[in-house]
């Protein structure tokens, strides 16, 4: 086997989805951010600057469900910064941490059940949800 086709053979055998899955998440959550925002300010409700923004993200009940992305987002993060290095195990628990919250779950209330009603009314999250999908596979 020649240098490049020994160094493509490494790098398939070393691919893991779970740094481009943590960016479409974040992406996702970008998204989700501001189709919840939309829809709030449609109901009358008026978001003055971008720190009331942060702070009903943070804060208002409304938003809440997002959190859960966000910490998800953050432990994806954390683990892959962690030293020694995250092990094949843990990327494949990530993803199906991942997995388990954008899909797993039919409780009302829960943030699968939330975001399957956002990936209904609003095409680019449901495009979005098409490409994070391939990731989840």
């Amino acid at each position: 086997m020649d240098d490049a086709a020994n160094l493509h053979y490494v790098t398939a055998m070393n691919y893991h989805p779970l740094p481009s899955l943590r960016n479409q998440l974040l992406s996702l959550h970008k998204l989700l951010m501001n189709t919840e925002r939309a829809a709030y300010e449609k109901e009358g409700n008026v978001i003055e600057s971008p720190m009331q923004f942060l702070q009903l993200l943070m804060e208002h009940e409304r938003f809440a469900w997002l959190r859960q992305l966000s910490q998800l987002v953050v432990m994806m993060d954390e683990a892959m910064e962690e030293k020694p290095p995250i092990t094949k195990e843990r990327k494949d628990a990530l993803v199906g941490e991942a997995r388990h919250l954008l899909m797993g779950s039919d409780e009302p209330g829960s943030f699968a059940v939330r975001y399957a009603k956002v990936r209904e009314r609003e095409a680019v999250v449901a495009a979005a949800h098409a490409e994070i999908s391939k990731s989840l596979e």
